[in-house]
């Protein structure tokens, strides 16, 4: 090798080993632009950062809110456990869309056992420290009396519907002759929304199906 290849080639190297220094340094104080600027200056190529891992997709929680419809359809599908008594209720976190209270009708346990009162009960017991006033029932027919007044005392805020009280008496159901809304209008200490007709098309059938029985001439 000759004196002048050789001085090229450690000048060469001395550039080389110059760069990687200039390189880490930078990286490792000012950061990926500063390189980029000096790389620019100097005429060096560095390989292209790389890319930050996409977010992944938001997933889709079991507690996402739903529609009306969707939580009637869950008090259908509980009534439907029971097709002589068809009451289901669901009871529902308002914000968070969570279902915090199933029942449905077990009236031949106990006669106070209609299907708002056994949705209250699981969810008292489940949930010993809730906030009713941040909760909904969605259930298959109208509210009795003694079941509105347990919403009332427990402080739920809004009641869905599907069957009318008036309807379960035109097919011969015994009720007694007090709508939801009375009961919640006589209760000056809650300020309860009472909405029906929530599939009602659905909820009636169960109704209609039913075998006559004790509740049903």
């Amino acid at each position: 090798m000759s004196a002048r290849t050789g001085l090229g080639h450690a000048v060469q190297a001395e550039g080389t080993d110059r760069r990687r220094f200039l390189t880490r340094t930078v990286l490792g104080t000012a950061g990926t632009v500063a390189s980029w600027l000096i790389s620019r200056s100097h005429g060096w190529a560095l390989a292209p950062a790389a890319e930050e891992p996409s977010a992944p997709p938001p997933s889709t929680s079991s507690r996402q809110k739903r529609s009306h419809e969707d939580y009637m359809r869950q008090a259908i599908a509980l009534a439907k456990q029971v097709p002589r008594l068809p009451f289901g209720a669901v009871i529902v976190r308002r914000a968070t869309g969570e279902i915090v209270g199933e029942g449905f009708n077990r009236s031949s346990e106990s006669p106070t056992f209609h299907g708002e009162i056994d949705a209250i009960n699981r969810c008292a017991a489940a949930h010993r420290s809730i906030d009713w006033t941040e909760l909904d029932l969605y259930t298959t027919a109208e509210p009795c009396p003694m079941c509105q007044s347990a919403i009332e005392w427990a402080g739920i805020a809004t009641v869905y519907y599907g069957t009318s009280i008036p309807y379960l008496k035109d097919r011969g159901w015994w009720q007694i002759d007090i709508r939801a809304e009375e009961v919640a209008r006589r209760t000056p200490f809650r300020q309860t929304n009472i909405v029906g007709g929530i599939l009602e098309s659905e909820c009636n059938p169960l109704f209609d199906a039913a075998p006559k029985g004790t509740f049903k001439t």
